[in-house]
Formats: C-alpha cells, sequence, structure tokens
C-alpha cells in the first residue's frame, strides 16, 4: 500500500510539473504597460479609457430581484492589469472580449475602441472640440455670434 501511494503522490507531482510548462509563466503585471511597444500601448491605452466607470456610490449595495445582493460592479483594470494579459499571451482580441465579458467595456468591437481613441487623440492635438449637433467648434460658433451682434448695433 505504502508502494502505491508513493507511486500515485509521483504522478501527482508530475502532471503538476508537466501541466504548467517553464515557458508559459504569468508577466508580472507590476510594469508591464512600460514594457509594450508603441503600438501596444496605444491599444492598451484605448481600453484602458474605453472602460466603463461604475457610478453607484461604494456604501449603495445593489439587489437582486429574488431579494439577495447581487455580485458588486466589476472594478477597472489598470493599465499594468491590461498589458499584462497581452504579455501572458493573450491576443488583443481577446482581452477586448475579457473586459466585455466582465461589463468594463460597451463597444462591440476592438475596432470601435481603438478608432474611438485615435479620434480624441487627434482631436485633442489640434484643439478642436467638435459638437455632435452642429459639428461646429463651440468656441468659433460663439465667436460667430459675437460678430453678428456687433454688426447688427
Amino acid at each position: 500500500m505504502g508502494n502505491a501511494s508513493t507511486l500515485a503522490g509521483f504522478l501527482l507531482l508530475l502532471g503538476a510539473v508537466s501541466a504548467t510548462p517553464s515557458h508559459a509563466q504569468p508577466a508580472s503585471v507590476d510594469g508591464a504597460y512600460a514594457r509594450l511597444s508603441p503600438g501596444n500601448a496605444k491599444v492598451a491605452r484605448a481600453l484602458f479609457e474605453a472602460q466603463v466607470t461604475n457610478t453607484a456610490p461604494a456604501s449603495v449595495k445593489p439587489t437582486s430581484a429574488a431579494g439577495g445582493t447581487a455580485a458588486a460592479a466589476p472594478r477597472s483594470l489598470t493599465l499594468d492589469q491590461i498589458a499584462a494579459m497581452k504579455q501572458n499571451g493573450q491576443s488583443w482580441g481577446h482581452v477586448f472580449q475579457t473586459l466585455k465579458a466582465q461589463g468594463l467595456v460597451q463597444d462591440k468591437s476592438l475596432g470601435q475602441v481603438v478608432g474611438r481613441y485615435q479620434h480624441q487623440q487627434q482631436t485633442a492635438g489640434r484643439g478642436v472640440v467638435t459638437t455632435a449637433a452642429s459639428g461646429v467648434e463651440p468656441a468659433a460658433s460663439a465667436k460667430a455670434n459675437d460678430s453678428d451682434g456687433a454688426k447688427s448695433k
């Protein structure tokens, strides 16, 4: 009986060692974002900024329809946590799907996330802010109104 349990223990140990290959060690979360290439850093930043923030106060606990306490809203991931997912071998598409499944992003695709991020970066770089209703920069619209008012006086 002693040999059988020793053999079983050895096989369990061997299975545990072979199930975790040395090349699949998880990347450290600390500083993971700083180790990304510029392109990957842009995708990570886009996913980070696309996360939905929880607007409910921390002291309020949501309740389910059955009267029990519902699960708390997911916490947003840090840039380093998102980058570590990529560095652990996940594709950006899989990282996006994970965030979406957790309710952290509402976009339909990773392309939408990155496209919106690029648009925000381009408009922020030019200092141009447009409104959805008019498509005109608010400051330019105000100047046009002032000049019209000045001419009519």
